[in-house]
């Protein structure tokens, strides 16, 4: 039973045939215990201890040939955020008639998005993105290309040459993987956090040209700090304050500092909370339009 300790304990009937084992072998080895059903088709070794990857295992040998972990059980696989092992969803032709623990999404795979997660057959992190977009609002799926983008478990490049391989496939999920693609430059990069990233969508869909991470130097080129965002035609800085206070008081003066050194190098600051950003967005953006006015009108 080695092929099975490969497998969180699991094997299935056709390979056990494979193995040269009888309909009647497979049958006594049930009857004493040595085998145990799971699914139709699908046993668990005896003694093996019961796991999740050992049920998803045995969803995806009852599913056969070309049958993988999909879905959000593939984010599980992944280690999306927000994603835990949970319900079992593969990808099948197969059909899922007796209505057995777990959901089918009956589509076939292309091989070629197909890999090994934990040795259990899994969706490439490009192909489950695509999957997982589908079940989740578009903030969320937002979030999730951001995350794998950071994690290096896709690149700009790879996603771009997915959405173009698969553009006739047919599937939702394609559009709104192909849509969050063209939202992003080549040489995109994900913001240092969510509330960053979430920033950078709301000033980037009210159309204004900014640039992220920008150093702020005095006159003497001394740094100053580096600010979460800058203006491209106006000296605004916006800032994302993800705490809502500090945590010892040596911050709250190395902070005051930093401000005021913006405020002295001519910069006005737009400072921006997580709350603010997610329940009240048009009133942010109405103040980073007012600095950026006041600003122009100085110029003038």
């Amino acid at each position: 039973m080695a092929q099975a300790t490969r497998q969180h304990g699991v094997i299935s009937a056709a390979e056990l045939r494979r193995f040269g084992l009888t309909e009647k072998a497979i049958r006594w080895r049930v009857e004493t215990g040595i085998l145990q059903p799971l699914f139709v088709g699908v046993f668990l070794v005896g003694g093996s201890p019961r796991t999740w990857e050992q049920r998803i295992t045995a969803a995806v040998r009852w599913g056969g040939d070309g049958a993988v972990a999909s879905y959000k059980s593939a984010a599980a696989l992944w280690r999306f955020e927000g994603f835990e092992p949970g319900p079992l969803e593969i990808s099948t032709l197969k059909q899922n008639r007796q209505r057995l623990g777990f959901k089918v999404h009956r589509t076939l795979v292309e091989p070629v998005f197909i890999t090994t997660k934990a040795g259990i057959p899994v969706t490439s992190p490009s192909r489950t993105l695509q999957d997982v977009v589908t079940v989740v609002d578009e903030h969320r799926g937002n979030q999730l290309f951001d995350e794998l983008l950071r994690k290096g478990l896709v690149s700009m490049e790879s996603l771009q040459r997915y959405v173009d391989r698969t553009e006739c496939s047919g599937n939702k999920g394609v559009g709104k993987l192909r849509r969050m693609v063209r939202q992003r430059s080549p040489a995109y990069e994900p913001s240092a956090s969510e509330f960053q990233a979430l920033v950078r969508r709301l000033l980037a869909g009210a159309g204004f040209a900014f640039v992220e991470e920008f150093v702020v130097v005095d006159s003497d080129g001394t740094f100053i700090g580096r600010a979460d965002f800058k203006l491209l035609d106006v000296p605004v800085l916006v800032e994302a304050e993800g705490r809502a206070n500090h945590s010892s008081k040596e911050d709250f003066e190395h902070d005051l500092k930093r401000r005021n050194g913006f405020t002295a190098a001519g910069f006005a600051t737009v400072h921006v909370t997580w709350n603010m950003a997610l329940n009240d967005p048009e009133v942010f953006l109405a103040e980073v339009e007012r600095a950026r006015e006041s600003q122009l009108r100085r110029r003038a």
